[in-house]
């Protein structure tokens, strides 16, 4: 029996054991699954572990994405695109490969809802989930990115991950839009919010009431305030989360997994969370 376990500091709300639990009963693969409560400076002890005992993989959580990236053997493009991963996978051979299905969850989930290209998204926040949604923008084709920021000076890592990305981002600080700006804002065919639960009520005046898809990775209290405001249609974080806990299964169960049975996986993981899977 190979060990999982999602880490994190606080870690005790995650939904991470409760899918991934029902996913390797389903594929009846032999892996136990834990929720580990872990702070940045106990990374380093953490990735001795997961050289010396029987471990599969780990889902990584907050604030802990930035503080392993430099304890792996090797990392995916996206990591090294992103600085942060969200997966720690253990090889045959012992070694530890970094990646961030993130990104998987984000594209997967608005494919649920038909979104599968669109050339303007905007971003709410800078923070390590934003650059994920700058990823997905890329991979779901847009050419321009409006990045909408608390302040603009702890935006630089978004932006420049944005330029590199070729997504032609535009920069706005939250208090100074109004008008036309925020009307054009609110138009916008795609919106990620990435901020944290709560943190975006006191933006709703002015960005709140959108018609184009919003997805939200808050779910917890849910309908965020923003959710609750939206005019377009909305996605909850946790269709986010599952589908990135699903690529997380895929790497984390090697020769047990079945590509045919995705939709299976996906399906029971929905169930689990009483949540009806869009499609």
């Amino acid at each position: 029996m190979k060990q999982a376990a999602v880490l994190g500091h606080p870690v005790g709300h995650s939904k991470s054991p409760v899918l991934h639990r029902t996913a390797y009963e389903l594929l009846g693969a032999k892996l136990s699954y834990e929720a580990i409560d872990l702070e940045p400076v106990q990374c380093a002890e953490h990735v001795a572990r997961l050289r010396q005992e029987n471990w599969a993989g780990c889902s990584v959580t907050m604030p802990l994405k930035d503080a392993f990236v430099p304890l792996m053997d090797e990392v995916s493009t996206r990591v090294q695109q992103l600085g942060a991963l969200n997966t720690i996978v253990v090889r045959e051979d012992g070694s530890l490969f970094g990646e961030n299905t993130d990104v998987d969850g984000l594209v997967r989930a608005l494919a649920d809802f038909s979104l599968t290209s669109t050339d303007q998204a905007m971003i709410l926040g800078s923070g390590n989930t934003a650059l994920a949604a700058l990823r997905a923008s890329a991979e779901l084709g847009v050419k321009q990115v409006s990045l909408v920021v608390r302040t603009a000076q702890r935006a630089q890592r978004a932006m420049d991950l944005a330029t590199e990305l070729g997504l032609n981002p535009v920069l706005h600080e939250v208090s100074a839009i109004t008008g036309d700006l925020a009307q054009q804002l609110r138009d916008q065919p795609l919106v990620f919010s990435t901020l944290p639960p709560r943190a975006g009520d006191s933006w709703v005046p002015t960005i709140g009431s959108g018609t184009g898809i919003l997805l939200d990775v808050a779910y917890d209290p849910w309908p965020s305030q923003l959710a609750a405001s939206w005019q377009g249609p909305v996605i909850s974080g946790l269709h986010m989360l599952i589908h990135q806990a699903v690529e997380q299964v895929r790497l984390f169960t090697g020769d047990a997994w079945d590509e045919a049975r995705r939709i299976d996986v996906t399906n029971a993981m929905y169930d689990s969370l009483g949540l009806v899977r869009h499609q």
